[in-house]
């Protein structure tokens, strides 16, 4: 029934489509790949803040392995409508100059969309990411991206539930610098969309191993 559903929601949105090209976004995505994608913002609300820079890796399983496809990473400054405050710099490390010369976001989605395809997207606090694409996509497709979004902090709540003696205490939820540690992924430098992303996909390979299946 779910199947069902989630495949009229997806044909109904296609069908909606403002230009027939990227209607391969809407096709069936594979069970063994996977994007990691992370933003820098200049705040966490999408009506009102802004994406600084897009980092994108691409996972893949075969067999029992999984494999992120570093030759092929995707990292893209934009050029916000307005400059960043110079006060949340320590948050994102980028300057108005860094981002005065980027890309725009018809540029960036024209990049980022074939780079995910079908592919489901994974992430830290994935839907808020894709809530500010979605801002920027809806307007350009005419309806917003069908894909599915499995977010790391959920993978570890299902890995420790499984493994949890007493199922009456409940799972917190984990930051993402506490799954890092916890699971041992290498830190790479701060401020950097595709550093977080790899770390992300890091951690998304180790998860999705320990859980096996589908999740």
């Amino acid at each position: 029934m779910f199947d069902f559903l989630k495949k009229f929601i997806t044909n109904n949105q296609k069908s909606q489509l403002k230009s027939p090209e990227y209607a391969y976004l809407f096709g069936t995505p594979s069970d063994d790949e996977w994007v990691c994608l992370d933003l820098e913002l200049t705040g966490l609300n999408p009506k009102t803040d802004h994406i600084l820079s897009v980092g994108a890796v691409r996972i893949t399983k075969t067999g029992e392995s999984f494999g992120i496809d570093t030759a092929h990473a995707l990292s893209i400054i934009c050029r916000p409508p307005t400059m960043p405050d110079t006060k949340s710099i320590v948050i994102h490390g980028l300057r108005p100059m860094d981002v005065e010369n980027g890309k725009s976001y018809d540029e960036m989605l024209d990049e980022l969309l074939p780079f995910i395809g079908t592919r489901p997207v994974v992430g830290f606090c994935t839907s808020m990411d894709m809530a500010f694409i979605n801002a920027l996509a809806k307007p350009k497709l005419g309806v917003k991206l069908p894909h599915t979004l499995i977010d790391v902090a959920n993978l570890d709540q299902k890995l420790r539930q499984k493994t949890n003696k007493n199922n009456d205490i409940p799972i917190d939820k984990r930051h993402l610098g506490e799954l890092l540690t916890a699971y041992q992924i290498p830190i790479l430098p701060a401020h950097d969309a595709l550093n977080d992303a790899l770390m992300t996909a890091m951690l998304f390979c180790h998860l999705k191993g320990k859980l096996g299946g589908k999740s």
